[in-house]
């Protein structure tokens, strides 16, 4: 008696067909239940915080933090709080102008008179300060000049200009102080600091204090109708004083500071200029700058800290201090504060820590997720991904095929790689290279997971 054919469905009317004689039924491709599986447990990472989640025979990195990549073999890579890793690199930057001086990781370029260039090859956030001229004295104090301090001020490659301005002109009892010129580096203009006023009795052509990026003081005057300061440039310095005493000897006032307003002369005293700001980016120290002039008529008045001159005194040099009464303001001064070397994208190898897994695998698997940050990355050329089961001794590439998106990340894959070949081992690990890096290609990658059988 011949048996019926199991395999023909036609045949069978009761009983069970032995596992073995189910030779037609095809394989089942688990590929897309792989990858769901993956994304689900890269959210139950990320959800959970959790640095690395393993399931039997896979491992999952939501890179909730760096703690499942070994960064004693991986090179290039870093970790954003955003939940990636990208690559970068340190490079050289090459730059000139000004006088060049080092602090700990950072390189001073300080501009200390007339117009420049500062040229460089690498577009970086540099620290910025820009103080004008200090205006000079009349009998008032003359005003400081502009101060201007901006951190982390993005300067492309390329030549900018730099202009240092010189501070203003001596004045007198019958001639107003001359005004600081202005400091310039591209779109920051320090104003220069307003003249100091001559005394009142020669107001009629127009010599009182004047407006700058610190106003200068008024002269020494008998009538509170011409005791007049006069104002600074808003968020660059202040006015000059404009009250005090009109009796004999007539005091004369001091110019504004970076700081704070001039001060007010009072009996035989001539009012002190206004106290200038600190700033730290020359030396690593703070150092004042934009100190106003003091009055000179009745005597005795002090310059505001930051190099603002004494009665008489000229404001010193490369400071935007003010003149005193009766003599010129001081230069200004550009100073530029860049990290010697940038930090630039660049490639990455990313390498996990190790996973144990239960027994010799010879098949890897791994799904991942990925954004361009900016430029697009082409799969197996910009980005590659390898597996091991020899604890990285030994790679074999895993062809990345993409499988759409999670509407934010790019998904890709691959499945049922041959690893048979490699030393048998169990200690399972994954490395991720990203190629071709610069500032218009950037690959962030999100999540990985790893699996075998």
């Amino acid at each position: 008696m011949v048996s019926p054919d199991p395999t023909d469905a036609s045949n069978l009317s009761s009983g069970d067909v032995p596992l073995a004689q189910l030779g037609n039924v095809p394989a089942s491709d688990t590929s897309a239940i792989e990858d769901d599986i993956a994304l689900l447990g890269f959210k139950v990472a990320s959800n959970g915080s959790l640095s690395k989640y393993n399931l039997v025979d896979q491992t999952e990195d939501a890179f909730t933090d760096a703690a499942g990549i070994d960064a004693s073999t991986s090179t290039g890579e870093a970790w954003n709080a955003a939940k990636y890793f990208s690559g970068v690199s340190s490079a050289a930057v090459t730059a000139s102008g000004g006088t060049i001086t080092t602090d700990g990781d950072y390189t001073i370029h300080s501009f200390l008179s007339g117009t420049s260039n500062f040229i460089t090859d690498t577009t970086q956030d540099i620290d910025i300060l820009v103080v004008a001229g200090g205006g000079g004295g009349g009998t008032g104090g003359g005003g400081a000049g502009g101060m201007i301090t901006s951190p982390a001020f993005s300067v492309s490659a390329g030549t900018h200009s730099v202009t240092v301005g010189g501070g203003g002109t001596v004045g007198g009892t019958a001639s107003k102080g001359g005004n600081g010129d202005d400091s310039t580096f591209p779109t920051l203009t320090a104003i220069g600091g307003g003249g100091g006023g001559k005394n009142d009795s020669h107001y009629p052509d127009a010599q009182g204090a004047q407006v700058g990026g610190s106003g200068g003081g008024m002269g020494a005057s008998s009538n509170p109708a011409k005791s007049q300061g006069a104002p600074g440039t808003a968020g660059q310095g202040n006015a000059g004083a404009n009250t005090g005493s009109h009796a004999s000897p007539y005091p004369a006032n001091g110019g504004g500071g970076a700081g704070t307003t001039g001060f007010s002369g009072g009996g035989s005293t001539d009012g002190n200029g206004g106290t200038g700001l600190e700033n730290n980016y020359r030396t690593g120290s703070n150092v004042f700058y934009a100190g106003g002039g003091a009055g000179s008529y009745a005597g005795g008045g002090t310059g505001g800290n930051g190099g603002g001159g004494n009665s008489s005194v000229n404001g010193a040099t490369n400071t935007g201090g003010g003149g005193g009464g009766q003599a010129a303001g001081g230069s200004g001064i550009v100073v530029l504060r860049r990290p010697t070397d940038a930090t630039v994208v660049g490639n990455m190898t990313l390498v996990s820590t190790s996973t144990e897994a239960e027994a010799t695998p010879t098949k890897g698997d791994l799904v991942m997720t990925y954004t361009n940050g900016t430029g697009t990355a082409t799969l197996n050329t910009d980005l590659k991904a390898y597996a091991s089961r020899d604890d990285g001794t030994t790679w074999t590439q895993l062809t990345l095929a993409s499988q759409g998106s999670t509407g934010s990340h790019f998904i890709v894959s691959s499945h049922d790689v041959d690893i048979s070949s490699q030393p048998s081992d169990k200690t399972m690990r994954y490395k991720i290279e990203t190629l071709n890096q610069s500032l218009t290609k950037e690959t962030r990658i999100q999540a990985v997971s790893l699996g075998w059988s």
